[in-house]
């Protein structure tokens, strides 16, 4: 029976090449789309997983109260570790890091840069790490010992056993190869090539071992022992702060589990309140939405082709077929197209996962290996083929075969209207994602828009590393002396992002409690103003001709504000335990987000703390040319450490990358919904063509214009698109409402959005259905009625 369900359907499928290709290649794109989307979201929601006792992992996090809102973060003082270790049996692992960052390893005079991160020996304990070579027991067992990955024994080592090599960290420290493991997977929240012991770590940074309890600057991970409830534990180390820093006893520790902190890091007020988890939640229901208008263009097309099927169904019930039996041949049909439309799938991923790679910068492979996703992969496609075969199957087998044996299908209004809400559903979702891509753009380009109250033009920034820190300053002469650049200043940190806040900072008038309130501060040397174009308000830059400019300080207009100054210059204020004088107060910039107000700055003067040179380029010179002749200075001072540089506003374009992503998969998700949609509108104008061959040719002969037969033709067409632009206008307009109420600086919702997504809806239906109108308008009405 199954042989003969399978011959009738191949034949089927054969006989009507354009409705096959339609069908199989709309279900195949649908499926293509929806299941590169739901590799993403297993990717995400795996995330963290391959560690063996992932289930017993925590992060040490704190809840800060200040200005009555209360601050989350991961950072913690470098004691705590001890004194949790110490205290608390239920523990039974535990381990600082810091944040992992680009470090210099030279071997035989190749000096390359990888992520290296410092963590404690029992690190290797509580994470999975892949060992290659050498073991997790042995590996910190030198203090100048260092594990690396695959990767970086092939950049730095090529095809030479790594193991026992010595190499060179940072240009001053010897380091030993102690092990060598597996790349991280591409779904780890570490992004470390290079691992060394935390000691090595406090040798090389003494301050390291001597902080306070008042420096949060270190993470701190747990491993509890099997059985213990992580809340409960969680309540009983909240006051650790208090017992052993009388200062801060504000502060609340808690465990968050480690693997849910990839998708929920976001916190507001001490809870977590999601984060990516919402992005993965977009990209699922854009994978189910994007199948459903699939399987609708199946369902349409299938239908829409009843009239020729009600005579084949008529006969076979006639002849004794049950209709059971008839809703599984047409259900055995549709679930051989679903999986011709997956073999096209398969092929169609191949092809288009490189470029969703490169939208979100990932490395998702489609897991040819994995049995279980062949298996769920071959499951959805068997409920596809059975979804989208469903209504047609019901409906052709509800044919009565008398009717359908004297000429009168059911093809009538009942169906007619039924096909017009599936249309209309395609088109509603399409009209969703046209709406909801021009928004998104808007808001970006509204966002880069805003003034940022420096000049990115021209702006490039360096790290301040190796023999630079002591050579800076005659760097930066032969820099401007060269006419590479005007001018050049020392930084803690890019003035592209923010990265850190201070508390314990006191002022004049200053209300009990406020000294808790964190503030954000960059240090600085001599020239930050003139390097970076900030616009100074009251006051001066720092001045080498004014030595007690080292205990001086900055504000800008959001931190005067929080501090009530009315006369700010000269002003007293305790900054990094230093009594510091207000000499500047300089006009808001954007340093942190730039979707959120400005936040209080302090641009304190600290040469011994800078991390980062930014440099002026010359605007008169030509930029490739003010770069050579930079690295050819920067080689003289600082030989060992490669040249590399970042030009500020491409930083700060960085901060819209999550937008963009948005933007750019809306915008490539709009376009297939359309192509799906007008593939399904293609067929029904064909198969609503040929219906009214005999009425067009009427009209022709009684002296209808091709113009009004085809406005005839193309109007009901019009009426769904213009009735799914109404439903879909009211759903964005409510989501994308929502959507930019996130943001304290937005765009508006205009008109302008709304005409535009008609005028595409509308010429993409022209377009769609006009080929077939015109068709039908000009055929010989004679040639039709004869055949009639």
């Amino acid at each position: 029976m199954f042989k003969n369900y399978f011959k009738i359907a191949w034949r089927g499928l054969i006989r009507n090449k354009l409705y096959s290709a339609i069908n199989i290649g709309g279900l195949g794109a649908g499926m293509a789309v929806s299941f590169i989307l739901l590799i993403y979201v297993y990717n995400e929601v795996t995330f963290d997983s391959f560690h063996q006792n992932k289930d017993r992992i925590y992060k040490v996090m704190k809840n800060q109260p200040a200005n009555g809102e209360i601050n989350t973060g991961d950072a913690t003082p470098v004691q705590l570790a001890g004194a949790l270790q110490k205290d608390y049996p239920e523990i039974e692992a535990i381990t600082r890091t810091n944040w992992g960052y680009d470090q210099l390893l030279n071997y035989n005079n190749k000096p390359l840069k990888f992520n290296l991160m410092s963590v404690d020996a029992s690190y290797l304990d509580i994470f999975t790490l892949d060992f290659v070579k050498g073991n997790k027991q042995d590996a910190f067992r030198d203090m100048s010992s260092v594990i690396i990955t695959e990767s970086v024994v092939k950049a730095l080592f090529g095809d030479k056993d790594p193991m026992g090599q010595t190499v060179k960290l940072n240009g001053n420290q010897l380091v030993k190869v102690s092990a060598v493991i597996k790349d991280l997977p591409q779904n780890s929240t570490f992004r470390f090539k290079a691992l060394i012991p935390w000691k090595l770590y406090e040798s090389a940074q003494p301050w390291v071992k001597g902080s306070s309890w008042g420096n949060y600057s270190f993470m701190t991970y747990v491993l509890l022992k099997p059985g213990i409830n992580p809340d409960v534990f969680s309540n009983k180390i909240k006051n650790v702060i208090a017992r052993y820093n009388a200062d801060n006893k504000e502060n609340k520790l808690f465990l968050f589990p480690f693997t849910k902190w990839h998708l929920y890091s976001e916190f507001k007020n001490g809870v977590s309140v999601g984060g990516s988890i919402e992005y993965v939640r977009l990209f699922l229901l854009l994978a189910i939405g994007i199948l459903l208008i699939a399987c609708i263009n199946f369902m349409n097309l299938s239908t829409a082709r009843s009239g020729r099927r009600s005579r084949e169904v008529g006969i076979r019930k006639v002849v004794g077929a049950k209709r059971t039996a008839i809703i599984q041949q047409f259900l055995g049909e549709s679930v051989l197209t679903a999986f011709l439309a997956f073999v096209f799938a398969i092929l169609l991923m191949s092809v288009l996962l490189p470029y969703f790679n490169e939208l979100i910068r990932g490395q998702l492979t489609i897991p040819y290996a994995n049995y279980g996703a062949w298996a769920a992969a071959i499951a959805v496609t068997v409920i596809t083929g059975l979804l989208a075969g469903s209504y047609p199957a019901l409906f052709l087998s509800s044919f009565k075969p008398v009717r359908v044996l004297k000429g009168n299908s059911s093809t009538g209004k009942r169906t007619w209207h039924t096909r017009q809400i599936l249309v209309v559903t395609q088109f509603v979702f399409a009209t969703c994602l046209i709406i909801s891509s021009i928004l998104i753009y808007k808001q970006i380009s509204y966002i880069k828009n805003r003034p940022v109250g420096y000049s990115q033009n021209g702006l490039v920034e360096f790290g301040l590393e190796g023999k630079m820190i002591d050579q800076f300053n005659n760097f930066r002469l032969d820099a401007i002396s060269s006419g590479a650049v005007t001018d050049a200043a020392a930084t803690s940190t890019s003035i592209a992002n923010t990265n850190g806040s201070t508390w314990g900072v006191t002022w004049p008038g200053q209300l009990a409690g406020e000294d808790k309130i964190p503030i954000d501060q960059i240090a600085v040397s001599y020239h930050f103003i003139s390097t970076f174009g900030l616009h100074i308000l009251q006051g001066r830059d720092f001045d080498e001709s004014r030595p007690a400019d080292t205990l001086a300080l900055m504000l800008n207009e959001a931190a005067v504000k929080l501090m009530r100054l009315k006369q700010p210059l000269g002003q007293i204020v305790k900054w990094q335990g230093k009594q510091c004088a207000v000499i500047a107060v300089v006009k808001d910039f954007v340093w942190g987000s730039p979707y959120e107000p400005v936040k209080p700055v302090i641009i304190g003067f600290d040469k011994g703390w800078a991390g980062q040179m930014g440099l002026r380029l010359n605007p008169k010179a030509p930029v490739s040319a003010s770069l050579a002749k930079l690295e050819s200075i920067y080689k003289k001072y600082n030989p060992e450490y490669p040249f590399q540089y970042k030009f500020v506003d491409e930083s700060f374009n960085g901060k819209f990358q999550t937008e963009k992503l948005l933007g750019t998969i809306s915008t490539a998700f709009t376009i297939l919904a359309i192509v799906i949609s007008c593939l399904g509108l293609f067929g029904l104008a064909s198969f609503s063509a040929e219906q009214r061959k005999k009425e067009i040719s009427i009209r022709k002969v009684l002296g209808a214009t091709v113009s009004s037969l085809w406005f005839n033709l193309s109007k009901e067409f019009l009426q769904l698109v213009i009735i799914s632009f109404v439903i879909g206008s009211a759903i964005s307009w409510y989501y994308m409402n929502r959507w930019l109420a996130h943001y304290t600086y937005r765009t508006d919702i205009s008109l302008w959005v709304f005409v535009v997504t008609i005028s595409i809806s509308v010429a993409v239906c022209l377009i769609t259905v006009s080929w077939q109108a015109i068709k039908a308008a000009l055929s010989n009405p004679v040639k039709s009625l004869k055949n009639e």
